[in-house]
């Protein structure tokens, strides 16, 4: 027997093992699987990765109270097969919400994102393609921080932030491959250095914030040809990070965009990544794909077991954004919604009648508008941030997006990073997990050149809560049906500053019906509805 180990409750932990035995490829020439099985008799795989010589590790995080049961699988030349151990699972004590209610899955009504013990999740994302490598951990040029990488880690987990959604940039035109496999091997072996110097501590210190990664292996072309290269990258993730707080996202904008039969073999090829993750992942953590940019937006995948919740995106002003986007899209695919991609802040917009920056005004549209048209969550995004631009006038081969030469130190700082945090505290208290869009609006919306300027509604079945968003254009009224003739109380929230007030005016519907009054100012604004009797 092994010495014991003992883990809080969700928290990963590490066990180290050495083969007896020396291959040639010691990542493709052998699998080791450790098999943990709880006191209640369910069982848990995860299978152990290569470190470095003869060396192996097996990741594992406990999912119930008690004394774990664990055992190796392994070639009997390893001299590991049979070995066995115990590991007590105890409570979590700290304040960390992923570890007191357990990693993320799709809620029994199918509309949101939960907690494994039920608990609703808001999906609050803050955008980092780069972070694996380039935001440096140990420099900063901002005033405030000594860390570009913790920094920012830091100020989103204090803001209110549950997600970190990333890219490995693995991409071998892109110059990634390198960081990651060991370019002298004849066949895949994983670059086992980078992984212990740099991407080892940038996941366990997200996961020690208690964010959770939402992580894509590369962007669409990389699966060109090479689809057993990613699935091999899959598996080692899987292995080495699969028992912190993840979701696996496939790639960036996966389908591509040259259309046609390049297109299906990106979709097909991804595809074959996303069925190993699901067989390989022992906790059956949320799988998605970040999407492409497209109208109507994208919807493959949907029918798929595998495919757990859509990750839109609605993009940097190459199309319009409206409500009809949202709530058509989420009234024909029942999966939650999350928009992922949508006017980073300081964003060079892409319009065709010319470019505009990205203001925090603009990011808040979209973002509650998507909230209020049935979504889960929303992935904000800085400009100087995901393209990592460290000094004014650098090189950027992403200036088409940043043409206003935004640094991240300068874009960490966004009045709209913020106010994200808002929102979230906001549809916590109104409790999203049970509003609804307003089906008369929604259906409005596919012929009045008018809805677009009412307030955007959402309401719970029983109609004792109401959530109305007043967009900065929005002047004109709206008479809503189906309320409780009782009375109401309201109250004002401010989207920039995070503050209520009450509104002391009387809210009584007359036969079921209520005409809500015109916003306090100029801006966007919400308004809390709620029966005096809830």
């Amino acid at each position: 027997m092994l010495n014991p180990k003992i883990l809080p409750l969700w928290r990963a932990g590490i066990f180290d093992f050495q083969s007896q035995r020396s291959y040639q490829n010691p990542f493709l020439d052998v699998q080791i699987w450790a098999e943990f099985t709880a006191p209640s008799g369910r069982k848990i795989r995860r299978e152990a990765y290569w470190d470095g010589a003869d060396n192996y590790k097996v990741s594992f995080a406990p999912t119930e109270l008690g004394v774990w049961q664990a055992r190796l699988e392994a070639p009997d030349e390893t001299g590991l097969n049979g070995a066995a151990w115990t590991v007590e699972a105890v409570p979590y004590e700290g304040d960390l919400a992923i570890y007191q209610h357990g990693f993320l899955r799709v809620a029994e009504n199918g509309r949101f994102l939960c907690y494994a013990d039920g608990t609703p999740f808001f999906w609050l994302g803050d955008t980092h393609w780069e972070f694996a490598c380039r935001e440096k951990w140990d420099e900063s040029n901002h005033p405030g921080m000594d860390s570009m990488f913790r920094g920012m880690a830091d100020r989103r987990a204090r803001q209110g932030y549950t997600v970190y959604q990333t890219n490995l940039r693995s991409d071998r035109a892109m110059g990634g491959n390198g960081r990651y496999w060991d370019e002298s091997s004849p066949s895949d072996l994983p670059n086992v250095a980078f992984y212990q110097k740099e991407l080892d501590r940038r996941m366990q210190y997200l996961a020690d914030l208690g964010l959770v990664n939402a992580l894509g292996q590369a962007w669409f072309m990389s699966i060109d040809n090479d689809i057993q290269h990613q699935k091999n990258l899959a598996r080692y993730l899987v292995a080495r990070y699969g028992a912190l707080p993840m979701v696996w996202t496939l790639a960036g904008e996966t389908a591509g965009y040259e259309g046609g039969e390049a297109r299906q073999k990106r979709i097909d090829g991804w595809r074959e990544v996303a069925l190993l993750i699901e067989r390989l992942d022992g906790y059956g953590q949320l799988q998605t794909a970040h999407y492409t940019n497209e109208r109507p937006f994208a919807e493959y995948y949907q029918d798929e077991s595998w495919f757990d919740f859509a990750l839109n995106q609605a993009g940097h002003g190459d199309y319009p954004i409206s409500l009809r986007d949202y709530t058509s899209y989420c009234q024909k695919h029942p999966k939650p919604f999350v928009e992922g991609e949508a006017l980073y802040e300081y964003c060079s917009t892409l319009e065709e009648l010319g470019t505009r920056l990205c203001t925090a005004d603009m990011l808040r549209r979209v973002a509650y508008m998507s909230i209020q048209a049935g979504g889960c969550g929303y992935t904000y995004g800085a400009q100087g941030i995901w393209d990592v631009v460290w000094e004014k006038g650098q090189p950027n081969p992403m200036s088409l997006f940043n043409r206003f030469d935004i640094t991240w130190a300068e874009a960490i700082d966004g009045p709209g990073g913020e106010q994200m945090g808002y929102m979230r505290r906001f549809y916590e208290k109104a409790h999203f997990w049970e509003l609804y869009p307003y089906g008369a609006q929604a259906e409005e919306q596919s012929f009045s050149p008018f809805a677009k300027k009412q307030p955007y509604v959402t309401l719970n079945r029983d109609a004792t809560r109401l959530v109305l968003y007043y967009a900065d254009s929005t002047r004109k009224s709206i008479t809503l049906e189906g309320l409780r003739d009782e009375p109401y109380r309201a109250e004002w929230f401010d989207p920039r500053t995070g503050e209520s007030r009450a509104w002391d005016e009387p809210v009584t519907p007359q036969s079921g019906c209520w005409t809500p009054p015109a916003k306090p100012g100029p801006g966007d604004w919400l308004l809390l509805v709620t029966a005096e009797e809830a």
